[in-house]
């Protein structure tokens, strides 16, 4: 039966953790959370409490066997029609997310659906309900149980988001039923006067804690030293996602020009139906990837652009629902599918997603990046894949009163030799956006177009540094498509001092078919709010002027050292595909050899490695033991030496279950230790270790040693009563590694 302190006890460690978990609110979507938190706080307190009296092993071992039999009720209940029992699907499911389940949830952009990612909040009310219940169970001191409430908080804040709501207010409560608890222990401790008296100091240590509360809730926010944002695992952690191991889109961008023909059949992309868009407004663009790097040799997507604090420039999971900060405008429903001449890893979007739905594709390996609003599935976009999506579609265009980011550019040194063309082209405006929309417009004036077709052959595609200079080479024209004019727009408005980055997309018909021909590169702007602003590629290519075919060759390169950069890259197949595999197969070949099967990977990872972890704790106790005992017989002096046998037995008593007064005299000790199996001979024990402690001459060595041999003796007793599964269990049991001052008296 439980006691009415034990109950108060309980109820408190409820509350708090409860009052903890709702700071997953802003983490995870909906309630599920909650639940899946305050029940695993209620099964803790109820371990702990069925295993009051049992060593600590006991209680881990109910824990595991509460995690995996109930796991699946309680987190996983709506993950299939069998999820909610212990079946070996289940048991996976549960094991994987205990070792891997931390480094989802903190890699995906929240707010998080839940589903099998409940585990983490059931793992943490499980196991500070049986700890911290245990501890106010089995310990008189007032903290720890409460340490094991902030321990829960501080890794929910951990677990959090930077910037969660109801902070103030969540934080006074738990304060206060913190100090609460903390005096009605600490009172209890002390064993004040019963009655009228106990009941008026509860009532005013309750007022303090409401008044202190709201003090802090009132003046908190205003004290010196407070920092600006609070710290968690999100923001300090690098996504495991390298977006950079798939190659640029920019650089296939002729698979989708009107001469370009693929090397294995004779499959045009120019006419080709590449996805179809429903929902759409006409004129909304369509973004497959933005380029937000400059490396000399293409623009690619960054892993981390460093446009913005924290992780949201980088490709992180998602959940079907997120709060975009972008998504300010009108929000839309639409529908993408992908058509037979389509594929790859570049998800087709529009500006500012609020939510995802895939029909077909393997979601879970879906990546958004919130900065540049582009999506990357791993697993690959095939034919009649389909997705519905919810977005803001505003698309905010660069005008000449537009004001401009000061802060870094996107790219670094590679492309300098470019910035006496920039000044150049720019003529010297009055602001960074007026030279820009310079730049723009003496491309449009003096740039030609072509896509390689015959009879212009000798512009290659690429946009590396070498093919850049040739393209504006002086003496010669300017003559590309959207890769080389895109790629040199972005490059010369950085140098004017305008951020700039690289989009390649289409916008949306009247029957929302997108082809080859409608896909574009234009280039985004950086406005002094932090937002990007769309520069049409009509702005700065004219795509109705041919080459000249009698033009004079080109007599010197632009002004400035040219480095030469890696070897062009040859564009893709299709959409999507890699522009050269063979580096990536080489970087993840591997030597034929002997392979271990994939369940015997997958016993060693979810069982071997469990049993190795729970045998070396094991091993750290009985290695403790050991090296304490060897400690007590040698170290010190005598007299240190037979007290130190004298609390090896108590200790070693202690490992199976029976404890003494700690305050009482070694033969009320050894009184009390006679009752129990095996331990008749600890009254002459205690005997001897008096009379040899408080002789005339004091204790001798070899007294000594003869004494630690009937220690021995007794300690051999003690285990020869008891069976071969309670020898093993006070073998591994920690608690005589405790401080016996802590516990209560048996």
């Amino acid at each position: 039966m439980m006691s009415r302190h034990h109950a108060v006890d309980g109820l408190l460690l409820f509350l708090l953790g409860t009052i903890a978990f709702l700071g997953f609110d802003d983490t995870y979507a909906g309630w599920t959370y909650l639940v899946a938190g305050v029940a695993g706080l209620l099964l803790g307190i109820l371990i702990a409490f069925v295993g009051r009296g049992q060593p600590v092993v006991v209680l881990a071992v109910a824990m595991l066997a509460a995690f995996f039999v109930l796991g699946g009720a309680v987190a996983l209940h709506g993950l299939g029609n069998l999820s909610f029992l212990p079946v070996p699907d289940t048991l996976g499911t549960l094991a994987d997310n205990s070792v891997h389940g931390w480094k989802r949830l903190l890699t995906t952009l929240p707010p998080v659906d839940g589903g099998a990612l409940l585990t983490i909040p059931y793992i943490l009310g499980l196991v500070a309900g049986c700890v911290g219940f245990a501890l106010a169970l089995r310990v008189k001191a007032a903290l720890p149980p409460v340490l094991v409430a902030f321990a829960l908080l501080a890794g929910v804040i951990l677990l959090g988001v930077t910037d969660p709501s109801k902070t103030a207010l969540l934080g006074a409560l738990f304060g206060a039923l913190a100090i609460t608890w903390l005096c009605i222990r600490g009172m209890r401790a002390r064993a004040l006067a019963a009655g009228g008296r106990r009941l008026s100091r509860t009532a005013i240590g309750a007022f303090l804690c409401l008044g202190a509360a709201g003090l802090a809730f009132l003046a908190g926010p205003l004290l010196p030293g407070l920092a600006p944002e609070r710290t968690v695992l999100r923001g300090e952690i690098e996504p495991p996602f390298n977006v950079g191991q798939y190659p640029s889109p920019l650089a296939g961008f002729r698979v989708y020009t009107k001469g370009y023909q693929t090397p294995e059949d004779d499959r045009r992309l120019y006419e080709k139906d590449l996805f179809t868009v429903s929902g759409l407004p006409e004129g909304t663009r369509v973004r497959v990837a933005a380029m937000d790097s400059y490396d000399g040799t293409v623009w690619r997507a960054a892993n981390d652009s460093g446009e913005t604090e924290g992780p949201e420039d980088t490709f992180q999971k998602i959940s079907s629902t997120l709060r975009n900060p972008l998504a300010d405008g009108k929000q839309v429903r639409g529908t993408i599918t992908i058509g037979e001449d389509f594929g790859g890893v570049w998800v087709p979007l529009p500006t500012a997603l609020t939510h995802i739905s895939f029909d077909g594709p393997d979601s879970d390996s879906f990546r958004y990046n919130l900065a540049t609003s582009t999506g990357v599935l791993p697993s690959a976009l095939k034919p009649g894949d389909s997705y519905s999506f919810t977005a803001s579609v505003a698309d905010e265009k660069v005008g000449k009163k537009s004001e401009t980011w000061s802060g870094g550019s996107p790219i670094g040194d590679e492309a300098a030799q470019f910035q006496a063309l920039a000044a150049e082209y720019a003529g010297g405006g009055d602001s960074p956006i007026t030279n820009a929309l310079a730049v723009a417009s003496k491309l449009k004036e003096e740039g030609t177009y072509t896509d390689g077709e015959p009879p212009n052959q000798q512009y290659p595609a690429g946009h590396t540094l070498r093919r850049l200079a040739d393209f504006t080479a002086k003496g010669g024209q300017l003559a590309g498509n959207d890769e080389q004019y895109a790629a040199l727009m972005a490059i010369l408005a950085n140098q004017v001092g305008v951020p700039a980055r690289v989009v390649l997309g289409a916008v949306v018909g009247s029957d929302g078919v997108v082809q080859g021909k409608d896909m574009h590169a234009w280039v985004e702007l950086r406005m002094s709010d932090g937002s990007w602003a769309t520069l049409d590629w009509s702005e700065f290519m004219n795509t109705e002027k041919p080459p000249e075919q009698n033009a004079p060759q080109p007599e010197e390169l632009v002004t400035g050292k040219v480095v030469p950069p890696p070897a062009p890259v040859r564009p893709p197949a299709t959409s999507g595909d890699p522009l050269d595999e063979s580096v990536n197969q080489k970087a993840n070949s591997r030597p034929d050899g002997f392979t271990l099967p994939g369940w015997l990977v997958a016993v060693f990872t979810y069982v071997g490695i469990p049993l190795l972890l729970i045998a070396a704790v094991c091993g750290a106790i009985i290695g403790a033991k050991i090296w304490r005992r060897h400690r007590r017989r040698t170290r010190g002096t005598p007299v240190a030496r037979l007290s130190g046998g004298w609390r090896e037995t108590l200790d070693h008593a202690r490992d199976f279950g029976v404890g003494v007064p700690a305050g009482a005299t070694r033969r009320e000790q050894a009184s009390t230790l006679s009752a129990s199996p095996g331990m008749d001979g600890a009254p002459g024990l205690a005997l001897l270790t008096d009379t040899t402690m408080f002789g005339e001459s004091g204790p001798q060595d070899d007294e000594v040693e003869a004494f630690w041999e009937q220690v021995g003796t007794l300690r051999s007793s003690i285990s020869d009563s008891r069976t071969r599964w309670q020898r093993i269990r006070a073998a591994i049991n920690p608690l005589s590694l405790v401080p016996a001052r802590l516990f209560r008296k048996p």
